[in-house]
Protein backbone atom coordinates (compact mmCIF):
# COMPACT_ATOMS: atom_id res chain seq x y z
CA UNK A 1 0.00 0.00 0.00
CA UNK A 2 1.52 3.47 -1.03
CA UNK A 3 1.09 6.38 1.75
CA UNK A 4 -0.57 9.75 1.50
CA UNK A 5 3.09 10.57 1.32
CA UNK A 6 4.35 8.11 -0.92
CA UNK A 7 1.42 9.26 -3.45
CA UNK A 8 2.16 12.90 -2.98
CA UNK A 9 6.25 11.80 -3.80
CA UNK A 10 5.25 9.62 -6.93
CA UNK A 11 3.05 12.77 -8.34
CA UNK A 12 5.78 14.55 -8.20
CA UNK A 13 7.99 11.98 -10.72
CA UNK A 14 5.25 11.40 -12.40
CA UNK A 15 4.38 14.67 -13.57
CA UNK A 16 7.39 15.64 -14.90
CA UNK A 17 8.12 12.02 -16.30
CA UNK A 18 5.30 9.69 -17.24
CA UNK A 19 7.82 6.56 -17.06
CA UNK A 20 8.63 7.66 -13.32
CA UNK A 21 8.03 4.90 -10.96
CA UNK A 22 7.66 4.70 -7.10
CA UNK A 23 9.52 2.04 -5.42
CA UNK A 24 8.22 1.58 -1.46
CA UNK A 25 10.36 -0.42 0.93
CA UNK A 26 9.05 -1.73 3.42
CA UNK A 27 12.49 -3.45 6.50
CA UNK A 28 9.47 -5.51 7.94
CA UNK A 29 8.21 -7.60 5.12
CA UNK A 30 11.89 -8.47 4.37
CA UNK A 31 13.36 -9.00 8.01
CA UNK A 32 10.05 -10.87 9.14
CA UNK A 33 8.35 -11.98 5.96
CA UNK A 34 5.08 -10.69 7.44
CA UNK A 35 2.61 -7.69 6.31
CA UNK A 36 1.54 -6.31 9.22
CA UNK A 37 -2.18 -6.10 9.51
CA UNK A 38 -3.95 -2.48 8.58
CA UNK A 39 -6.45 -3.14 11.31
CA UNK A 40 -5.91 -3.26 15.11
CA UNK A 41 -7.09 -7.13 15.90
CA UNK A 42 -6.25 -8.13 12.20
CA UNK A 43 -3.90 -11.15 11.87
CA UNK A 44 -0.47 -10.11 10.06
CA UNK A 45 -0.21 -11.68 6.58
CA UNK A 46 2.71 -14.57 6.37
CA UNK A 47 4.93 -13.97 3.24
CA UNK A 48 7.19 -15.80 1.25
CA UNK A 49 10.70 -14.87 0.03
CA UNK A 50 9.12 -11.28 -0.27
CA UNK A 51 12.12 -8.78 -1.67
CA UNK A 52 10.38 -6.12 0.92
CA UNK A 53 9.17 -3.75 -1.67
CA UNK A 54 6.62 -3.05 -4.57
CA UNK A 55 7.19 -0.80 -7.54
CA UNK A 56 3.79 1.42 -8.23
CA UNK A 57 2.70 3.93 -10.85
CA UNK A 58 -0.19 6.26 -10.69
CA UNK A 59 -3.20 5.61 -13.18
CA UNK A 60 -3.68 9.11 -13.49
CA UNK A 61 -1.72 11.91 -12.88
CA UNK A 62 -4.41 14.84 -13.16
CA UNK A 63 -6.10 13.25 -10.40
CA UNK A 64 -3.64 14.91 -8.10
CA UNK A 65 -3.26 13.87 -4.79
CA UNK A 66 -6.46 11.95 -5.41
CA UNK A 67 -4.85 9.26 -7.39
CA UNK A 68 -5.37 6.01 -7.96
CA UNK A 69 -1.98 4.00 -8.48
CA UNK A 70 -1.14 -0.06 -9.70
CA UNK A 71 1.85 -2.25 -8.89
CA UNK A 72 4.22 -2.79 -11.83
CA UNK A 73 5.96 -5.80 -12.21
CA UNK A 74 9.77 -5.84 -12.43
CA UNK A 75 12.41 -8.66 -12.56
CA UNK A 76 15.59 -9.00 -10.18
CA UNK A 77 18.85 -10.36 -11.92
CA UNK A 78 21.60 -11.41 -10.98
CA UNK A 79 20.44 -14.46 -8.40
CA UNK A 80 19.70 -17.98 -8.83
CA UNK A 81 16.30 -17.60 -7.30
CA UNK A 82 14.01 -14.82 -5.36
CA UNK A 83 14.62 -17.04 -2.31
CA UNK A 84 18.62 -16.88 -2.45
CA UNK A 85 17.61 -12.81 -2.96
CA UNK A 86 16.10 -12.85 0.25
CA UNK A 87 18.45 -14.99 2.35
CA UNK A 88 21.13 -12.55 1.22
CA UNK A 89 19.79 -9.37 1.54
CA UNK A 90 18.49 -10.87 5.31
CA UNK A 91 22.17 -12.04 6.05
CA UNK A 92 23.26 -8.48 5.15
CA UNK A 93 21.00 -6.34 7.41
CA UNK A 94 22.29 -8.80 9.99
CA UNK A 95 25.81 -7.85 9.35
CA UNK A 96 25.09 -4.28 9.23
CA UNK A 97 23.08 -4.42 12.67
CA UNK A 98 26.27 -6.11 14.13
CA UNK A 99 28.83 -4.00 12.12
CA UNK A 100 27.13 -0.73 11.96
CA UNK A 101 26.55 0.83 15.70
CA UNK A 102 23.95 3.93 15.52
CA UNK A 103 26.03 6.16 17.07
CA UNK A 104 29.71 6.33 18.13
CA UNK A 105 31.08 4.34 15.43
CA UNK A 106 34.57 5.25 16.30
CA UNK A 107 34.48 4.73 19.86
CA UNK A 108 33.00 1.04 19.00
CA UNK A 109 35.40 0.00 16.43
CA UNK A 110 37.94 1.27 18.17
CA UNK A 111 36.95 -1.10 20.99
CA UNK A 112 36.70 -3.50 18.67
CA UNK A 113 40.19 -3.23 17.32
CA UNK A 114 41.80 -3.16 20.61
CA UNK A 115 40.26 -5.90 21.85
CA UNK A 116 41.01 -8.30 19.32
CA UNK A 117 45.01 -6.64 19.43
CA UNK A 118 44.63 -7.79 23.30
CA UNK A 119 43.41 -11.48 22.11
CA UNK A 120 46.46 -11.99 19.64
CA UNK A 121 48.73 -11.13 22.12
CA UNK A 122 46.72 -13.44 24.21
CA UNK A 123 47.42 -16.03 22.15
CA UNK A 124 51.32 -15.36 21.30
CA UNK A 125 51.98 -15.13 25.31
CA UNK A 126 49.90 -18.67 25.73
CA UNK A 127 51.34 -20.26 23.33
CA UNK A 128 55.20 -19.33 24.48
CA UNK A 129 54.23 -20.18 28.59
CA UNK A 130 52.79 -23.41 27.33
CA UNK A 131 56.01 -24.12 25.28
CA UNK A 132 58.15 -22.90 28.32
CA UNK A 133 56.09 -25.37 30.52
CA UNK A 134 56.83 -28.39 28.04
CA UNK A 135 60.38 -27.34 28.11
CA UNK A 136 60.39 -27.13 32.14
CA UNK A 137 58.52 -30.84 32.26
CA UNK A 138 61.08 -32.30 29.72
CA UNK A 139 59.04 -33.07 26.68
CA UNK A 140 60.57 -30.96 23.93
CA UNK A 141 59.14 -33.81 21.66
CA UNK A 142 56.09 -32.61 21.92
CA UNK A 143 56.93 -28.93 20.93
CA UNK A 144 57.19 -28.99 16.99
CA UNK A 145 53.53 -30.71 17.02
CA UNK A 146 51.99 -27.90 19.76
CA UNK A 147 53.65 -25.09 18.13
CA UNK A 148 52.34 -26.04 14.55
CA UNK A 149 48.64 -25.95 15.96
CA UNK A 150 49.11 -22.65 18.12
CA UNK A 151 50.36 -21.41 14.32
CA UNK A 152 47.24 -22.32 12.78
CA UNK A 153 45.19 -21.12 15.72
CA UNK A 154 46.63 -17.65 15.73
CA UNK A 155 46.38 -17.50 11.76
CA UNK A 156 43.41 -18.46 11.75
CA UNK A 157 42.33 -16.06 14.66
CA UNK A 158 43.67 -13.32 11.85
CA UNK A 159 41.70 -14.49 8.99
CA UNK A 160 38.72 -14.06 10.91
CA UNK A 161 39.49 -10.62 12.00
CA UNK A 162 40.42 -9.44 8.23
CA UNK A 163 36.59 -10.76 7.36
CA UNK A 164 35.39 -8.81 10.05
CA UNK A 165 37.80 -5.70 8.97
CA UNK A 166 36.82 -6.13 5.66
CA UNK A 167 33.04 -5.76 6.65
CA UNK A 168 33.79 -2.62 8.36
CA UNK A 169 35.49 -1.11 5.32
CA UNK A 170 32.54 -2.13 3.29
CA UNK A 171 29.78 -0.80 5.45
CA UNK A 172 31.51 3.06 5.74
CA UNK A 173 30.55 3.06 2.10
CA UNK A 174 26.59 3.02 3.48
CA UNK A 175 27.61 6.66 5.70
CA UNK A 176 25.50 9.54 5.41
CA UNK A 177 27.81 11.56 2.72
CA UNK A 178 28.23 14.56 5.57
CA UNK A 179 29.76 11.75 8.29
CA UNK A 180 32.03 10.10 5.41
CA UNK A 181 34.90 13.13 5.73
CA UNK A 182 34.66 12.91 9.63
CA UNK A 183 34.39 9.38 10.14
CA UNK A 184 36.30 7.48 7.72
CA UNK A 185 39.52 9.04 8.63
CA UNK A 186 39.12 7.82 12.06
CA UNK A 187 38.01 4.34 11.01
CA UNK A 188 40.83 4.28 9.12
CA UNK A 189 43.54 5.46 11.96
CA UNK A 190 42.00 2.61 13.95
CA UNK A 191 42.26 -0.47 11.34
CA UNK A 192 46.12 0.62 10.95
CA UNK A 193 46.75 0.13 14.46
CA UNK A 194 45.77 -4.03 13.48
CA UNK A 195 47.68 -3.46 10.08
CA UNK A 196 50.70 -2.74 12.12
CA UNK A 197 50.40 -5.60 14.30
CA UNK A 198 49.79 -8.33 11.87
CA UNK A 199 52.49 -7.07 10.08
CA UNK A 200 54.89 -8.49 11.88
CA UNK A 201 52.95 -11.97 12.56
CA UNK A 202 55.39 -14.17 10.40
CA UNK A 203 58.21 -12.55 11.74
CA UNK A 204 56.62 -13.40 15.47
CA UNK A 205 55.85 -16.75 14.95
CA UNK A 206 59.59 -17.51 13.71
CA UNK A 207 60.55 -15.79 16.66
CA UNK A 208 58.79 -18.06 18.74
CA UNK A 209 59.97 -21.01 16.84
CA UNK A 210 63.46 -19.95 17.22
CA UNK A 211 62.95 -19.68 20.90
CA UNK A 212 62.31 -22.97 21.23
Amino acid sequence: MMSHIDIQTTLSYQQNNPLAISLVFNPVRLARQIEVADKKGDPDIQLKNDPGFKIFRLDDVGSGVEASYHTADYKVEGYESMEQLINLTQKFIVDVTNFFPKDKVPNIYDKFIDDRITKLNSLFLGTEEYLTTLTHRGEKSRIPEVLENQSQEIRKFVAETFVKIENIKEFMNYLEYKEKETIVPQIEDIIHKWDEQVAGLDNRLKQLKKKF
